[in-house]
């Protein structure tokens, strides 16, 4: 019986700690790997998204230049091979090296070509077990890498299509194994039961390699959902949601499959003392206060704060403008449940902007604002004369923050319009923006037009910032002290 653990989306959740908390949970890699249970025929895998997501992410590569703790970790878990997610490009090649150099896993990633030759990874491995078996292990990470990353940090990388790569990778394998196991760092495009086409963009591509090519066992990550177990035209798939709250358990037998996906059961983890030395590090940081906030946010539900309005969102949009100097901001609704006492330290702000992305001014028209708008309004539906969230921002994954909240301007949705209609007012001091040129500031991730905003990334860019907006809010509040937050709705829905 061949048997294989599987964890994805860690995000530098290495221990068992809820960090926006300070308490201890039954999560985390170490948490996870206390449960492997290991042999000749046993395989541990993990798909991507190591090396960013998490406080000790943040203070691992920035304080931190030799070795690598999570390497350390995953080494004492017993993984045998990984793949690259997108987000472990973030902190640059030489930190990709590092993962990689004092990792005892192979690392697998067929579209993936290092031109420097200076990174250990490999399109494909075959594993031969205890019994005999002979595993064929290929890895892939989403085509959607340099749509997203700093052209700096993929310098002298290159991503190849993932589809085209996997296929020419399975055909080299295929008559040299029993087993076949894509890694696939990205989602499903698809609805896993009407099977009806949920994306057109090459982001995620794991139906279509299901039902394309013939991988006996497909391990995918990237969206956070929970896919259990589902054969798709033949191949096993399945998918984990993010930060190692749970792993994957997978025994093949007589070409049967059976799988659960586990929560651990214990967070008394065995512990290397420069682990421990980092951690407290990260703590003492994140425990430092900044300054007092003039109300509570309150941690409102998703339609709530998308029809309401968002404090979070204005107070944002406040720094944006400030640190720009733009005329406009917009930023996203997020996926967590997110409040603030008034009280604010670091690890509230780290808690609620888990990611890393630093600020682009764009030239916008009147006429793309209401494009963006129009992608907004997508999020409502009406059922039986009700508002809800449309079912297009909820699968295949969860993407509330494809929603924008917008700041500098006046507007106005009529939900009963049909898609693309809903826009019924833009305006400024009372009067209709004039036909001419703006700039707005927005995250890089929004800025290359993902999430259905593609008609950004044909703007022009007015100014880059290299400063994360993680720092960019930090120093905002310590700047101010105590801080007033923006009451005003500057938009309204009709239903």
């Amino acid at each position: 019986m061949i048997k294989i653990y599987f964890t994805t989306d860690t995000h530098g959740f290495i221990f068992p700690i809820n960090y926006a908390t300070k308490q201890k949970t039954n999560s985390g890699v170490l948490a996870c790997g206390l449960e492997f249970q290991k042999d000749g025929n046993t395989l541990i895998i993990d798909a991507g998204d190591t090396l960013q997501g998490s406080p000790f992410t943040k203070i691992l590569w920035e304080d931190t230049t030799e070795g690598c703790v999570i390497s350390e970790v995953f080494n004492q878990v017993g993984y045998d091979y990984v793949t690259l997610g997108n987000h472990d490009f973030n902190y640059g090649h030489n930190n990709l090296k590092r993962f990689v150099d004092n990792l005892d896993a192979k690392c697998v990633v067929a579209n993936v070509e290092i031109l420097t030759n200076d990174i250990n990874i490999a399109p494909y491995q075959i594993h031969t077990t205890e019994d005999g078996t002979k595993i064929g292990i290929v890895g892939l990470v989403t085509d959607f890498v340099p749509v997203w990353e700093k052209p700096e940090n993929l310098e002298n990388i290159r991503i190849k299509d993932a589809f085209e790569s996997a296929k020419t990778a399975l055909s080299e394998i295929k008559n040299k194994c029993d087993l076949t196991i894509c890694i696939y760092h990205g989602g499903f495009e698809n609805d896993l039961t009407t099977g009806e086409k949920l994306s057109d963009t090459k982001e995620n591509i794991a139906y279509k390699i299901a039902q394309q090519l013939e991988f006996d066992v497909l391990l995918t990550g990237h969206q956070h959902m929970e896919v259990v177990g589902v054969d798709l035209f033949g191949t096993f798939c399945m998918q984990l949601p993010a930060n190692a709250k749970q792993y994957g358990y997978i025994e093949i037998e007589n070409d049967e499959f059976r799988a659960e996906i586990r929560t651990p059961k214990s967070c008394e983890v065995k512990v290397q003392q420069n682990w421990l030395d980092l951690e407290q590090k990260v703590n003492t940081w994140l425990d430092l206060p900044l300054g007092t906030f003039d109300t509570e946010i309150l941690p409102l539900d998703k339609l709530t704060l998308a029809t309401d309005g968002s404090l979070l969102a204005n107070f944002c949009n406040q720094v944006q403008l400030e640190f720009s100097g733009a005329d406009f901001s917009c930023t996203a609704l997020a996926n967590d449940l997110i409040g603030f006492e008034k009280e604010v330290s670091i690890r509230e702000i780290m808690a609620a902007y888990q990611y890393p992305n630093n600020l682009k001014v764009l030239k916008v028209t009147p006429q793309i604002l209401k494009m963006a708008l129009e992608r907004c309004a997508q999020y409502f539906e009406l059922e039986n004369g009700s508002l809800t969230i449309s079912k297009k921002f909820l699968q295949p994954k969860v993407e509330h923050y494809n929603y924008d909240f917008f700041m500098g301007f006046d507007y106005k949705f009529d939900i009963k319009n049909p898609v693309g209609e809903r826009v019924i007012c833009i305006e400024k001091d009372g009067k209709p923006l004039e036909n001419k040129e703006y700039t707005i500031v927005m995250s890089d991730y929004r800025a290359t037009g993902t999430g259905g905003y593609s008609f950004y990334k044909d703007c022009e860019i007015v100014e880059e910032f290299d400063t994360d907006t993680q720092k960019l809010i930090i120093d905002y509040i310590k700047k101010y002290g105590y801080i007033e937050i923006c009451k005003d709705k500057n938009f309204s829905i009709v239903n």
